[in-house]
């Protein structure tokens, strides 16, 4: 996958004349009709046009994660059978 970073990292790509530098963001998005907030989020911000690039690292790390997330959620659960409810279940309890 090719980057959108410039080749000279310090430089906008898309004013290309200010200064990219990493700061904590807030990053939004919607999974499974839920909305997850990260309010600190690694990204590429431009000192002047204040463009932005959220850093393609940790969105990969992000998206393992809800994947995985997803994938224990799709795993078959395996339930437990009752145990056979013994003759003295059907009588009342008696008192000490």
């Amino acid at each position: 996958m090719k980057s959108l970073l410039p080749t000279n990292p310090e430089t906008c790509p898309r004013c290309m004349v200010g200064r990219i530098k990493r700061k904590l963001i807030p990053y939004s998005l919607v999974v499974d009709g839920q909305l997850l907030s990260v309010p600190r989020f690694p990204a590429w911000v431009c000192d002047v046009c204040h463009a932005y690039m959220f850093d393609p690292a940790a969105l990969s790390r992000l998206e393992a994660s809800l994947s995985a997330r997803q994938e224990t959620k799709k795993a078959p659960r395996t339930h437990r059978a009752s145990p056979p409810a013994s003759p003295a279940a059907d009588k009342p309890l008696e008192s000490f």
